[in-house]
């Protein structure tokens, strides 16, 4: 393995900060799970439809915009500043879909609330960056992550309950009230901070920074990876067990189950990760891991609610492993100047959930929906390529 490159930089480890990103990042993570399995089907209730990759398309069309500029706004009005309004915005958004339930103008409103709920995650991490050490990354983003999905793995219970007692506005009035403690508590813990002195990156600096930096690149392409089994994901598998007799009281029950992973693998991968073993040694396994799973949900068709629990539950261990690890190693090699390459990184969920939904969109014309399983197991065996090329970050073990 070889010595990590241009990684000399001055961070400064604050606790207290850590602490209330970490509490926001569990408040955000059960907000965002209440919706994020079931916007499918309110775009397909609204618009009459299953066709609705274009909604998702448009939304991610504009989140990718946004990332390439978000560190100019950052840095004219500072990451937390920038957080608060982000939340404001999700709060009117809400305010407004409880006023508008039903409504096709509830689908431009939904669309803004998957931009704004974007934002929010990349400024979010942002300002984590801010406030953490290369050396305990993978620790610190693994726990925020575990924290994270604390909140995941409760929602989809409590969306699906809500969907059959009150409908979408149960969802709506919940979030709205979530997101307005989430203010709350980052008004009074997430101050401004002394912003640092920064050049101005233009799109052109960019990417001459990008060509020298060939691990940037190839973890962003993992990353990218990552995020297209999550769209494809997210998506169509609410519509394909619905479409295949599950109930949402057994979806509920089976996304629970499948995002324990979240919780259990991923602080002990992260500290693995700092103390052991770099991260490249674990994505080939986690990788091979997502394909085999996929392979097995393509031939799913009639399978009962624990076989689909089952795969689900491996193809995350999987995700949960390159969730992390991505995450350890980019933030190992950036610091909290860097905003133009943090805003790049962010960019590969966009990039996923608008090229996805463009490619299950045409694949779904003229094959079952089934289909876009294995072409999660294509993306996923075609990620083993720059995880070989990937230049390994040396773990505590390794250095001393």
């Amino acid at each position: 393995m070889n010595k990590i490159n241009n990684l000399q930089h001055t961070e400064k480890l604050n606790h207290k900060k850590i602490f209330f990103v970490d509490v926001i990042s569990l408040l955000m993570g059960f907000t965002g799970g209440l919706l994020v399995y079931t916007t499918s089907t309110y775009f397909k209730n609204v618009l009459g439809s299953t066709n609705i990759g274009w909604t998702f398309l448009i939304a991610n069309i504009i989140i990718l915009i946004t990332l390439f500029n978000i560190h100019k706004f950052a840095r004219i009005v500072g990451k937390e500043t920038l957080f608060h309004l982000l939340i404001v915005c999700k709060i009117s958004l809400f305010i407004a879909l409880v006023l508008l339930f039903g409504h096709i103008s509830g689908t431009i409103l939904l669309i803004l609330y998957i931009v704004f709920e974007a934002l929010s995650w990349a400024i979010l991490k942002m300002i984590l960056e801010s406030h953490a050490t290369d050396s305990e990354s993978g620790r610190i983003y693994g726990f925020n992550l575990t924290v994270t999905n604390i909140g995941l793995i409760l929602a989809p219970i409590a969306a699906t309950q809500l969907l059959g007692q009150s409908g979408f506005t149960g969802i709506f009035y919940l979030s709205l009230i979530l997101n307005i403690v989430i203010f709350i508590i980052a008004f009074f813990s997430l101050k401004q901070s002394p912003t640092t002195p920064q050049k101005q990156i233009n799109y052109t600096g960019l990417f001459g920074k990008l060509k020298k930096r060939p691990d940037i690149v190839q973890i962003f392409s993992i990353s990218f990876a990552l995020e297209f089994f999550f769209a494809i994901m997210v998506i169509y598998t609410p519509l394909y067990l619905i479409s295949n007799g599950f109930t949402w009281n057994e979806v509920g029950i089976i996304f629970a189950v499948m995002l324990i992973p979240f919780i259990l693998i991923q602080y002990p991968v992260g500290l693995l990760a700092d103390k052991k073993l770099g991260e490249k040694e674990l994505l080939f396994f986690s990788f091979v891991l997502i394909a085999l799973s996929s392979v097995f949900l393509y031939f799913s068709g009639g399978a009962t609610v624990m076989t689909i629990m089952i795969i689900l539950f491996v193809s995350r261990i999987g995700a949960a492993f390159v969730g992390i690890l991505r995450l350890s190693y980019f933030y190992k090699r950036v610091d909290k100047t860097d905003t133009d390459m943090i805003a790049f990184f962010q960019t590969a969920r966009p990039f996923a959930f608008i090229i996805a939904p463009a490619i299950a969109g045409v694949l779904l014309v003229y094959f079952q929906m089934n289909t876009v399983f294995i072409l999660i197991t294509i993306v996923a065996l075609s990620a083993l390529y720059p995880v070989y090329k990937l230049q390994d970050n040396k773990s505590q073990a390794e250095v001393s």
